[in-house]
């Protein structure tokens, strides 16, 4: 692989991007210099005639060093700990699972959900905490399965995901069967799922998307909600929204500026 610097005016920037793009560049980086000046990087497989191609903006090439990124990749990727059970370790992982934890496999590179992101370890978290034998849970916006998978874990009778996008359920079923977890992700909104069919929902979507299936959370949950994917300064919007439908805050994580609510039903608590 080799790389490409060229040196333009900002407004040169955009054309010459397109020049790059069409003489076969596999990625562009772009770099702003003192005086309305900019640098292009592009990487080329073959730096063939590149030099008199753009011999008016100053052309550099450089011979990148080979890299195994599929290796680095996996070096990035080390198992961790979240909350006192489960350890999160990428599928490529063989180290034995710590005592008392309970090993849940993630997928780096398949959608979102590789539980790097603090809304997910909170969900998690407060998961471990309320998930108990027995409970049936709904994972809405399932993502790569992680939540489904972790409360499988824990011990509910079932776990059922739901997704509006299908690639996103198509990507946490392969998850799951991986994973010897039954596959119970399907396609398509809560309103599948009859009044007060599970105990438990969880749920890392965003504050407006809470918001907006309130009453639907309150439908389909007898005791619990799970709520994160949000900064904590929305969080007393979540509660509001909630609070109608008779549900309060029992129990808030928070990690930096991220927060995940446990809201429970007061009359069935």
């Amino acid at each position: 692989m080799f790389s490409l610097y060229l040196e333009c005016d900002e407004q040169e920037a955009e054309i010459l991007s397109a020049e790059l793009w069409e003489e076969g560049a596999s990625g562009i980086q772009e770099d702003s210099l003192p005086g309305s000046r900019c640098q292009l990087r592009a990487w080329f497989e073959d730096a063939s005639g590149l030099l008199k191609r753009f011999s008016g903006f100053q052309p550099r090439i450089e011979q990148d060093p080979d890299i195994d990124w599929e290796a680095a990749s996996r070096q990035a990727w080390q198992p961790f700990e979240v909350g006192r059970r489960f350890y999160l370790a990428p599928e490529w992982d063989e180290n034995p699972t710590p005592r008392g934890r309970l090993r849940l496999t993630i997928h780096p590179g398949q959608a979102l959900g590789t539980g790097a992101h603090p809304a997910t370890q909170l969900c998690l978290e407060a998961m471990e905490q309320h998930v108990r034998a027995g409970d049936t849970v709904l994972d809405v916006g399932a993502g790569s399965g992680i939540l489904t998978a972790g409360a499988h874990l824990l011990g509910a009778r079932w776990a059922v995901g739901c997704d509006v996008d299908a690639e996103s359920v198509l990507i946490a079923r392969n998850n799951l069967m991986a994973d010897a977890v039954p596959p119970l992700v399907f396609a398509g909104s809560t309103r599948a799922l009859r009044t007060q069919s599970v105990s438990i929902v969880v749920a890392n979507i965003n504050a407006v998307t809470h918001e907006s299936l309130a009453s639907e959370y309150a439908r389909i949950s007898r005791h619990a909600l799970i709520l994160s994917g949000f900064p904590d300064r929305h969080a007393s919007r979540v509660v509001a929204a909630l609070r109608p439908f008779g549900f309060s805050a029992a129990h808030t994580l928070t990690s930096n500026e991220w927060i995940c609510l446990v809201l429970c039903n007061v009359e069935n608590s």
